[in-house]
Parts: structure tokens; sequence; C-alpha cells
């Protein structure tokens, strides 16, 4: 089903909805074809991520946001892709939780809360005025903030225009800066298209071209993290020392479709920094720890490419790594 904007696309919903009924009540093998391959959405891959796991317990209990509108409430977990990260960490020793309420008093019994890609709500005005409005309350803010000084770690995964971050209050509590677009060099591949946005596709992010800090604890180990694949996201910054992937320099951030608002010698993205007694890290491409097969073409040629967890990279790796590292009991 595709989104309403003139008369006619009702007409094609209800044929959609007509072929979803058919399907249904159909006992036999359909087979569906289509030359509009660009169209279709991400595919879950099966990747299965083989690596030493931790030999002793720890105990370490990870919070997942479903209460807000993350990945995770609006997929079911067959088709966010998340399936793969959380067998790592169940493998690793982790346990998870899910965080269907407010964030409040779980905190109090978790050692690492996980908010995976939050849009902010949008507010339509009664005279055309339209907002963006964080789904965290101010009472919730303090919660995570005091968790985070406490010891407890945060892994943040941000959403980015057209809708805003939904996280930015906690950007803003921790000095985190945001620029709500999408990050563009002219050193990698990408998609230029206005109603989508202008942004690159950071294949094979290594040390050798500086997107990759070695020296950073979450890249350096325990597990070897020497390329990582990286789609399309959004620019942040905050320390030098914070950066596990950063941007070449001269990179671009487009928002507004292709309107190029500023450009930085220091974006970023993905950092990671310790925050009282507790550890942060944040990163603007929501794919990159799931397992999805992602379909490019040139206008000619399609190619499916595992740009998320994948043999080809080190994402899980890092995942791994990221993981062991915000744990207080690790």
């Amino acid at each position: 089903r595709g989104q309403v904007r003139h008369g006619s696309d009702r007409y094609a919903n209800l044929e959609v909805s007509y072929l979803l009924q058919r399907l249904e009540d159909h006992a036999g093998l359909v087979i569906l074809a289509s030359n509009l391959r660009e169209n279709i959405d991400a595919v879950v891959s099966d990747y299965v991520h083989d690596f030493p796991v931790l030999s002793e317990a720890h105990g370490s209990r990870v919070l997942i946001d479903r209460y807000h509108n993350t990945i995770y409430a609006t997929l079911p977990d067959e088709e966010n892709g998340t399936l793969q990260m959380q067998d790592m960490l169940e493998r690793d020793g982790f346990t998870l939780v899910d965080l269907v309420s407010p964030a409040g008093n779980q905190l109090n019994e978790a050692d690492i809360l996980i908010i995976h890609g939050l849009p902010s709500d949008e507010v339509s005005l009664p005279n055309g005025g339209v907002f963006w409005r964080s789904p965290i309350s101010t009472e919730e803010l303090e919660n995570i903030v005091r968790f985070i000084d406490n010891g407890g770690g945060l892994y943040l995964s941000l959403s980015h225009w057209p809708n805003g971050s939904g996280a930015l209050p906690i950007l803003e509590a921790l000095s985190v800066k945001f620029r709500d677009g999408y990050a563009w060099s002219a050193d990698y591949p990408s998609f230029t298209d206005p109603e989508e946005g202008v942004c690159s596709h950071y294949f094979g992010m290594s040390t050798e071209d500086s997107t990759l800090n070695a020296s950073h604890p979450v890249a350096s180990g325990p597990l070897r993290v020497e390329k990582i694949d990286f789609l399309c996201g959004a620019a942040i910054f905050r320390e030098e020392a914070d950066v596990i992937l950063p941007f070449p320099a001269g990179t671009i951030n487009y928002s507004d479709g292709d309107y190029a608002s500023e450009t930085s010698d220091q974006y970023a993205g993905m950092i990671g920094f310790e925050y009282g007694q507790g550890k942060v890290v944040i990163a603007t491409d929501q794919g990159m720890f799931r397992n999805y097969i992602f379909t490019f073409s040139d206008g000619t040629t399609n190619e499916d490419v595992a740009v998320t967890l994948s043999e080809n990279n080190d994402n899980a790796n890092l995942f791994i790594n990221m993981m062991r590292w915000l744990s207080p009991k690790i």
C-alpha cells in the first residue's frame, strides 16, 4: 500500500487490499513478480554471526524500549531485522527485558537501555502550522540521565529528517550536537532524490580512509573491527575523543530534501563516551546492527547488498564490543 497523495491513490490501495484478501483465501502456491525492484522494501537476511562468547556469567540486563515509537514498537521482530542482535546478546549472556511503560522504575533493574530509532511526533495546529515534539517526557528524560549517571549504559540509535529525532532532549542533556538531516560526502556512493533526501552510503569505513577510530575502546576490542558498513545517517558531534565512526572532512548536512545546510570536518556517525559513572553510545544509522539486505540501483542494474550485519563487514563485532563496553558488569 502507498500513501494517499492524490484522489486516485485510494483506488490503487483498494486493489492492493483486494489482492491481499485473495492471497489469504488461496490455499496453493502463489508466484509474484515485479519490474519495480527498487521499490521493494529491504529483505531480512538469515545471516548468523559466529563469535567467541563470554565464558563467565555476568548477568547484565538489557532494557529494550518498546513503549515509545521505536523500531521495536512499529514492526514485529521478525520484520524489523533485530532478531540476530537479540540472539547475539542472549548467547553472550545478556538478559533481555522489554520496556512497555514510561521509563521509570524499570531502569532500577537494568544495566543497559536501548532506544532504537525514535522519531518525533508530528503535531498539526488549527491554522496550518506543524511542529515536531519528542515523545520523551520531562520526567523520563531525568530518569534516563540519572540512570546513566548512576552507572547505566545507553545505546541510542537516532531517527532523522523529515520528522526529527525524538531523542533530541536526551542529546541536549548529554551535550551532543545533532544535525537533523542526511550526511553526504563526495567520496562515497549516494542516492540523490529531493523527496527522500541526499545521503551517502558509507560502505567500508576503515582506518585507511580515517572513518574508523581504532583507538576507541568500542572499536579496539576485544573482537576485531576493521571494516564497517554504514547506511545513510544523520550527523552528530561532541568531543573528538568520543568519535567511533568519523565522517570524512567536508561532509555536508542535507536537510529538507536537497537543501545543503552546513559543511563540517567534525561530523560523526557514531560516538561513545562516559557520563558520570555510566557510558553512552549514539549511532545515526538505524540499520547498521540489523539483519537487512538492501537493493541498490544505478538506473540500469540492481544489486543486492547486505550492508548491515554481514560476513563481509565487522558490524556484528562492533555491536558486541559496544554492548560489553556499555555494561557496568563486564
